[in-house]
This record gives structure tokens, sequence and C-alpha cells, in this order.
């Protein structure tokens, strides 16, 4: 008997990526086919170049088509934050009588709790932060318990038409009969954060190239989101034109230097050539710095719009590529917020690496479709 498999796609700030997976033992994957497709990106909620983006994807569709077998007809495409909207909504249905919960009783909660009434959006996810019922008991699984009223505080995640109107069509002309769009911030906070944590509450940061997102998750919904102009990306830049070196060294310098240590010498060797250069260690740590010191401006200002109390003993979670291989970058930012700081990857063997996040995140979630 063979098992199930499923395709999707990744999309990222720099790179699509095309992969074909399916469940391993003890929750783990088998990736059959994997493929990255690098492309200009985007910033806000639009890509640099439309057409570029259109081709793209009718290259990865292309690929997952030549990888899956005969069967699989629907692929999973994981949205980026900055093309989604979450909206929060309380809502609440009476029963005549006291009765047990039905899941289509949360089904009709979740209905009577947001409607959508926009042509430009489309409904994605839905999930609940938490239940109530008449007695005030909260609940993350109502079903079976007896109430007369079923409460509920839900979260619902749109994805703009313009997003779905550039990749629906291509995957379709590439064979797919069906594309299922699903928050990939959503994916990644369900996957990565445990139940208990999520219960309380958990803050997640995803640091990509170009673009990041802070997530704050609580049962099974986003309560707040926020995509932001930031990754790592920034900080090569940043290197590249400080000290006239190409992208791929100035990669090469960020990758060196431990923003933690105290070194004794004052030179830093990059051997990208056959004479090698020498760089001063502590200017390069000035200008990792200063830009993680940007990032964690931004975070600032999420923390600032949240109308709510977080509890001090909650960490900041960080998963991505952008910034979790600088070594010492984690130690900056908890001096600079003032707060603990965690590095959050799958946790699973030897794919427990921070840029396997989204992409492992969303294989979840489509294997329990």
């Amino acid at each position: 008997m063979h098992k199930k498999q499923v395709a999707i796609l990744d999309v990222g700030s720099s790179k699509i990526r095309a992969v074909v997976g399916e469940r391993g033992v003890n929750n783990t994957f088998i990736i059959k086919g994997d493929k990255s497709f690098k492309y200009e990106g985007f910033e806000d909620d639009k890509f640099f170049d439309v057409e570029e983006v259109k081709s793209t994807v009718l290259a990865c569709g292309d690929y997952l088509k030549n990888v899956v077998r005969g069967g699989v007809d629907t692929v999973y495409v994981g949205v980026p934050s900055p093309f989604t909207q979450v909206l929060v909504r309380d809502c609440q249905i009476s029963f005549d009588k006291k009765k047990k919960i039905t899941e289509a009783d949360i089904e009709n909660l979740y209905d009577a709790g947001f409607v959508i009434n926009s042509t430009k959006q489309t409904l994605i996810n839905r999930s609940a932060i938490m239940y109530e019922l008449n007695d005030y008991r909260r609940l993350s699984n109502p079903v079976g318990v007896s109430s007369e009223i079923l409460r509920g505080k839900l979260s619902f995640i749109l994805c703009n038409n313009y997003f779905i109107e550039i990749f629906n069509p291509a995957l379709v002309a590439c064979g797919f009969k069906k594309v299922e769009f699903v928050s990939t911030s959503l994916s990644e906070v369900l996957y990565l954060c445990d139940v208990e944590s999520r219960c309380r509450m958990s803050l997640f940061v995803d640091v990509g190239y170009i673009s990041s997102t802070f997530t704050i998750v609580q049962g099974d919904g986003i309560v707040y989101e926020r995509s932001f102009n930031y990754g790592g990306g920034y900080i090569t830049a940043a290197l590249s034109q400080i000290f006239n070196v190409n992208f791929e060294d100035a990669e090469n310098l960020k990758r060196k230097v431990n923003l933690s240590q105290i070194t004794s010498g004052n030179v830093l060797e990059v051997l990208d050539d056959d004479n090698g250069r020498y760089y001063n260690i502590g200017e390069i740590k000035q200008v990792i710095s200063r830009s993680l010191d940007d990032f964690c401006e931004e975070i600032s200002k999420c923390l600032e719009q949240i109308l709510f109390v977080i509890p001090d003993y909650i960490p900041l979670r960080i998963t991505g590529g952008g910034i979790a291989f600088i070594r010492g970058a984690k130690e900056h930012v908890a001096n600079r917020l003032a707060m603990a700081v965690e590095t959050v990857v799958p946790n699973v063997p030897l794919m427990d690496n921070p840029l396997e996040s989204s992409c492992l995140s969303l294989l979840d979630i489509a294997l329990q479709q």
C-alpha cells in the first residue's frame, strides 16, 4: 500500500521551494522531491515582477508533476504573511436545551462568527483561540461536552486575491485539479510551538531574507500578526556596501563573526581569493549589530501595538534563516529587547534546521488534510 504523498509550494521572499513528501516514522517526513527556484521576491504585499513569478510558478508546477505519483491532484501553497490579514472575532451560539457539542456545532459557530463579503480577499484558514461554555469553562476542544451555550474567540485568515490570481491559474495549467492556499505563519506556529506553550501564549518571529513576520498565537489561532521589511539580506547588503565586496563575500563575513566572542585580535581573514583579505572584526560587528538593532526596533513596534499584557516569562521564539546562523545574534536581540529569546527548529532528525521550518510546517499541515 502506497503512503499518502502531498505536493507543496513554500513561497519565500527570495525563492519558491517545490517539495513532494510523505509521512515517515515517528511523525518525520520522507522527501521525494525538493527543488528551489530563485526569483526577485516581494515587498509589503506586492511582487517585484509579476511575470517572473508566474513563470517561476509554472516551473515549480512542472517539477512537482514530474515527481508525484498518479493520484496527487492537489498542491498546497503557503501564503506569506504580507499577503494575508488576520481577523479575531468573539461569537456565540445558543441551544434550546443542554446538549453535547458536536463538530457541526463548531462549524455553525465559525459560520456565525464571520462571513466574508470582500471581492479582494478569500478566507483560507479559520481556527480557535479558545472555546467557552455556559459555566465559563474554557476548553481547547469542546466536542462531546454538554452545554447550553458555545462561545468562541476565533481567528480568521484572509488571503489577497492578488496572490491567488497569480498562483492558481499557473498551477492549474500544470495539471493540478485543485490548489489549496494555507497561511505559512499559522502552519509554522502550530507545528513548531507545542500545545502547552500555545495554550499560555507564544511569541514567534520568522526572519527571512528580505521579509520577516511577528506572530502571537494562543490555542490554535493567531491573535496578532505583523510583517515588516527586514531579513538576513539587509545585513548582507550593508556589509557589501560598507566593505565594497560582493554579496557572496559579504555573506561569508556575516557567518564568520561571533558577536558574543571577545577577541584579542582585530582582523578576520576571508579566503575569497588566492591572496586572502583582512577585515577589522570590530567594524564588522558594528555593522551587524546596527542592523540587528533595526530588527529589534521592528519587534518593539509590534509589542507596542498589542492591546493586551504579555507575561514576562514568555520568550520570543525565532526561526527562519535570516539571522539564525549569525553567532551571537540571539543574545544580542535578547539583551536589546530585555526578554528571553529562543531559536526553534523542526524536531526532525537531519532536518532540525531553521531553514526547514516553513517547508516542514506546510508538509505537516498538508498531510493532515
